[in-house]
């Protein structure tokens, strides 16, 4: 099972918060750890750092004197 971000400790969670995941995690049968995972990856599945302002990445054009080439429908035709 891959690690847990450190950012996110069970410990330094509220009592309420805790009793609710330790819940979660009996009545799923799970342990605490894959319920914290389960919940990170729903978060930002469901667009979370979106919701609380996290900026967007930014797109940069490599050759910005260049305009952008669209690519056809057909896909890009070889010279050969």
């Amino acid at each position: 099972m891959p690690e847990i971000d450190p950012g996110l400790d069970y410990e330094d969670l509220s009592p309420k918060v805790k009793g609710r995941i330790s819940a979660y995690a009996l009545s799923k049968g799970l342990s605490i750890d894959e319920v914290l995972e389960a919940l990170a990856i729903e978060f930002v599945a469901m667009g979370g750092p979106a919701m609380i302002g996290k900026p967007k990445g930014q797109v940069h054009q490599l050759f910005p004197k260049e305009g952008l080439r669209l690519v056809p429908k057909e896909g890009l035709k070889s010279d050969s």
